[in-house]
């Protein structure tokens, strides 16, 4: 009878389950651009984020928060957007690469877009925080990564 059962529960997973040629795997199709970066936020936190959570605790004063909240309302477009649009590439790729049956040479434009807005993305989260540097001091951008490093993990 268990031998039965565990059968017919493997016949019906298979029957469920779309194919490959059908279907990409779910997991190349997740987008979750939060942990998704050229840099990781392991290693190049989002520190606007804290800074507006944390802005008391890091004793912003009135011009030092206009300025988050500045940036808080660019840096998403400017970052997030092409990040989006990277991790969308960055999948189709997957998809075409591995049930496809596509090379290097037929996604290589492709490839080179990715690049590009990665690299976009990337060059415009570190003018943010260079802008978050210059407005705030060492001791206080110190005390923002310890916070921004903690968040991250």
């Amino acid at each position: 009878m268990k031998i039965r059962f565990t059968t017919l529960l493997v016949l019906l997973a298979l029957n469920a389950a779309p194919s490959l040629a059908e279907a990409p795997h779910e997991a190349h199709m997740k987008a979750d651009t939060v942990d998704y970066a050229l840099i990781l936020p392991a290693n190049l936190p989002h520190i606007l984020r804290t800074a507006n959570g944390q802005a008391g605790k890091l004793g912003l004063d009135e011009a030092q928060k206009q300025l988050v909240r500045e940036l808080m309302a660019e840096a998403p477009l400017q970052v997030m957007s092409r990040l989006q649009k990277a991790e969308k590439l960055e999948q189709a790729i997957a998809n075409d690469v591995l049930y496809q049956r596509q090379g290097v040479a037929d996604i290589k434009s492709r490839l080179d877009e990715l690049v590009r807005l990665k690299r976009e993305a990337t060059e415009a989260q570190i003018a943010t925080v260079n802008r978050i540097q210059a407005a705030i001091s060492e001791a206080q951008f110190r005390k923002l990564l310890k916070l921004a490093v903690a968040d991250a993990h």
